[in-house]
């Protein structure tokens, strides 16, 4: 039980910015379980997690995971929540659609980094959303706050990585984070 009052000197929007940048801060400073992993185990246990509770949506996952991959340096739960993130984002855009699949992939991408792609089929994003997607508070669902990609931009960028997210042809999108 809350009693009392509690006030704000900053508007509502101020505040809640403030928050995230917080939270971007913790996630980017705070003390990391980085160890050698297999990056395709990691997407795969992530896959299972993001897939939990989601049978009813119909949503086909194929996976495209290269097998010789070397291990990656990483904080695996770090990595598993972006993975995840990506999932349920993509189940939530296509819950309109006819086709429902995503399709996860691992490749090299030279110079030592490795890409995880994750692409989707569902409506894509509108252009006034796709330049400003990182952002905070940046979201096109109904009830969604928009704050889980520009986390997940936070820990890609404490992995020394970058994420994108590109249209694909047709409809639906993919996201491409280098590690």
């Amino acid at each position: 039980i809350v009693t009392g009052v509690q006030t704000c000197a900053l508007p509502i929007s101020g505040r809640a910015g403030q928050i995230i940048r917080q939270l971007r801060e913790f996630v980017e400073k705070r003390e990391t379980a980085r160890e050698e992993q297999s990056l395709n185990q990691t997407i795969e246990e992530a896959i299972a997690l993001g897939l939990v509770g989601t049978a009813h949506r119909n949503v086909k996952v194929v996976t495209e995971l290269d097998p010789a991959l070397p291990p990656v340096y990483i904080d695996k739960i770090q990595i598993q929540q972006v993975v995840i993130n990506l999932i349920r984002n993509s189940i939530e855009a296509m819950q309109e659609m006819a086709r429902r699949e995503i399709v996860v992939r691992t490749s090299p991408a030279g110079d030592g980094a490795i890409e995880i792609a994750v692409s989707d089929t569902g409506p894509g994003l509108p252009p006034e959303v796709a330049s400003r997607l990182f952002q905070p508070f940046v979201t096109t669902k109904d009830k969604g706050m928009g704050i889980g990609l520009s986390i997940c931009q936070s820990i890609v960028e404490a992995h020394h990585g970058r994420i994108w997210a590109t249209p694909n042809a047709g409809s639906g999108v993919t996201f491409r984070i280098t590690l």
